[in-house]
């Protein structure tokens, strides 16, 4: 039985590939906006509004609340 793994990706569309109610527990840090590039494409952080930022983050834990179980 696996209790732990750690999934490396871009957040959204892995959290897409998860079934409903499947996760205990999800730690994230979502970076502050405009303040570090990691040169990767899209990334989280570097939209050109923060309202698209924000935008993004509510997709994203959006998708948190959808994957975590009820006592999660």
């Amino acid at each position: 039985m696996i209790t732990n793994k750690i999934y490396v990706g871009d957040a959204l569309k892995v959290l897409r590939t998860f079934p409903d109610g499947s996760v205990d527990c999800v730690i994230t840090s979502p970076p502050y906006w405009g303040m570090r590039d990691y040169g990767i494409a899209d990334q989280l952080g570097l939209e050109p509004t923060f309202q698209e930022y924000v935008d993004k983050l509510i997709l994203v834990f959006y998708e948190i609340k959808r994957v975590l179980e009820d006592d999660g």
